[in-house]
Order: C-alpha cells, then sequence, then structure tokens
C-alpha cells in the first residue's frame, strides 16, 4: 500500500524545509519539497495535520503544517528551536535541548495556545517528552536523569542513571509497564519498570560491548514488541535488540547506509533511515527474525533528521 512519508530537516545547508516521498513495498519515490519552513527539527503527525518545530520571523517555537503543506498556524514562545515535539491528543509537547526547558501546548479549533514552559535547569539537556498516564516524562541527557512531572506539570520525581549516562529517547510498551530507554553518551539501553521506576536490565547496544563511544540517538519498537531497534550516529549504524520477556538481546549490528543516523521509522515490513550528514534516506527490508535485511531504496533528502507518516 502506498503511504507518503515526510521528512524533517536542518535548513543551514540546501535545505528548505519540510520534504515529502512515496513509499510502496520498499521502493522510494523522488522526494519534493512539502513545506518552505525553518528548521522543522522534529515532525509529528496527528490525523490531517503536521506538527513541527520551527524558527519563526520572530523567536523559535511551533506549526501546523496541512496535508497541503499550508502552514495554518504557528506560534513562538523560545528563542532558540527545540529538538522534539511529540502528541497526545490535541495536547502537544516539545523540548529545547539548549534551554533546559519543555513546553505544553494545546491545539483548539486548528490554532496552538501555549500551556507552559517549564524551566528544569540551563543545559540541562531536554530531548523528549514522554506522556503516560496522568505523568509526563521527561529525559535530560546532561543531568543523567529522567524527569518525571504530573498531569499539571509539577515535579513529582526522577528516575536517576550513573554519570555520564546521558538519557535521550524511550517508548513504552502498549500495556504500560515498561519503558524501553536509550542513552546517548553510555550507548546502552536500559529496560525500566513504570511500577516503581526501576532498572530491570541494562545492555550495551554496540558491538563487542563498547560502550561510551556517544551518539546514540532514536529507538524504536516494532508492532509485536518483540523487538527493539537504536541508531547511534558516532558508528553509522542501525543495531537490533531481541524481547524475551522484556530481558533484552543485541543480536545485530548493520550500516545505516548512509552518515549520521538521527532518526529512523518502522514501516510496513521496512527500516527508513534518516542520514543526516549523507543528506540521505535509506530504506532497509525487515527480515522475519526481526533482523535488519537487504537495502531496497534511498533517496536524496538534505540534512534529514526526522521522520513520520
Amino acid at each position: 500500500m502506498k503511504k507518503t512519508v515526510y521528512a524533517g530537516t536542518y535548513t543551514g545547508t540546501g535545505s528548505e524545509g519540510i520534504y515529502c516521498f512515496d513509499f510502496e513495498d520498499g521502493i522510494l519515490s523522488d522526494p519534493r519539497l512539502f513545506c518552505r519552513i525553518k528548521n522543522p527539527k522534529y515532525i509529528c503527525r496527528e490525523g490531517d495535520a503536521l506538527t513541527t518545530v520551527c524558527d519563526n520571523p520572530i523567536r523559535s517555537g511551533a506549526a501546523l503544517v496541512s496535508m497541503e503543506g499550508e502552514i495554518t498556524d504557528r506560534i513562538s514562545y523560545e528563542d532558540g528551536t527545540s529538538c522534539f515535539v511529540g502528541r497526545k491528543g490535541d495536547h502537544i509537547y516539545t523540548a529545547n535541548y539548549h534551554e533546559g526547558t519543555f513546553t505544553a501546548l494545546k491545539e483548539e479549533d486548528g490554532k496552538l495556545r501555549l500551556i507552559r514552559t517549564v524551566q528544569i535547569r540551563e543545559k540541562a539537556g531536554c530531548h523528549q517528552v514522554i506522556p503516560f498516564n496522568d505523568q509526563v516524562l521527561v529525559p535530560c541527557l546532561l543531568l543523567d536523569r529522567v524527569m518525571i512531572f504530573d498531569k499539571d506539570l509539577n515535579k513529582t520525581g526522577s528516575i536517576r542513571f550513573n554519570n555520564g549516562t546521558g538519557p535521550r529517547h524511550g517508548v513504552i510498551t502498549k500495556d504500560g509497564k515498561y519503558l524501553y530507554l536509550v542513552s546517548e553518551l553510555s550507548n546502552e539501553l536500559f529496560v525500566i519498570r513504570t511500577e516503581d521506576w526501576q532498572t530491570e536490565y541494562s545492555i550495551s547496544i554496540l558491538p563487542n560491548g563498547e560502550k561510551y563511544r556517544r551518539d546514540s540517538a532514536a529507538i524504536r519498537l516494532s508492532e509485536d514488541e518483540n523487538y527493539l531497534y537504536i541508531s547511534t550516529r558516532t558508528m553509522d549504524i542501525l543495531s537490533v535488540v531481541k524481547l524475551e520477556d522484556h530481558q533484552p538481546e543485541l543480536i545485530q549490528t548493520v550500516s545505516c547506509g548512509g552518515r549520521h543516523p538521527r532518526d529512523f521509522i518502522l514501516l510496513d515490513g521496512y527500516l527508513l533511515s534518516a542520514n543526516r550528514f549523507s543528506n540521505d534516506v535509506v530504506c532497509f527490508r525487515l527480515n522475519e527474525d526481526g533482523t535488519i535485511g537487504a537495502e531496497t531504496g534511498r533517496v536524496t533528502v538534505p540534512e534529514a533528521v526526522s521522520l513520520t507518516v
């Protein structure tokens, strides 16, 4: 089945905004400029609109983009572009790495409304916002903590890691019992119980058990929740972790097909890797055993750093 993939980018050298291309059975069409906008570093889709972080004419913030590629609303609330945007229904969350903040917005009748910006600490390295039940989790890379907030965005606790770990991105299982978290600085996967926020398992996601090579980035969980996929930019690799009763086992590390795999998505039995420094998106077939198979296609997208469908 043909689907459209959207790519967020940095617009410093060659990119003009959000690009899109068609995907069908592992084949990718030539990309086209979807929306001209500055620094749409992270994008997500909800219904008939994309939500993106961006630089506006005055300051930075977020924008809504229609499926026709038109900017329908934008809002400014920070001095530099956030590195993440995610949604839970009509609630939108962004994380600002450099300013050490995260922001809650709400979409009402197609317009963006600022709810609150929370300052955690300057240079906290806020890298993601994970809504979970009535809580909000914010991995803070430079604090070696995941900060926990209630629904009113009041801090209630934190998950602590060893110095130099650098928690970056996480995914929560469908039953809500586990958080799988990847660390950017120590290149580890943590399996964390949400019941008490205790780490049950941790493993290196690099070859030969290496750690502290830096720059692990994105993490995705397969639909059947039997496999995790993680990218590491320093080594230009993708790692595959098999899960057996939530116990992780690294079963494969392979080239991302380019340089600097900032993000990737899983789509209809394939993995699409956004490789920023080689200016491409590369598609791989996923094998029945969860491992990454042959390359099936690639397209040129300047400074691609985020993908969504």
